[in-house]
């Protein structure tokens, strides 16, 4: 099973100084799956809150995160 992160451009962030208005991409989950539909879906099921807030499915961006066996072994190489 291969772990993803999942981002979208959509939405903004305050700054901690509350006068500032950032665009730049929000986190919305890491998933486990086989692949990056299944991620997606994955994600999407364990956090409906994701849909509810207006998140775009066709915005999502999806990268597969390596696992530790995967780091040990880049290492060894």
């Amino acid at each position: 099973m291969n772990e993803y992160i999942i981002y979208t451009p959509e939405g903004n962030t305050i700054a901690p100084n509350e006068d500032v208005e950032v665009e730049n991409c929000q986190v919305l989950g890491i998933a486990k799956a086989k692949d990056k539909v299944e991620a997606k879906e994955n994600l999407i099921k364990e956090n409906p809150w994701i849909i509810e807030a207006g998140f775009s499915r066709s915005k999502f961006i999806v990268r597969q995160l390596l696992t530790d066996d995967e780091l040990k072994d880049i290492n060894i190489v």
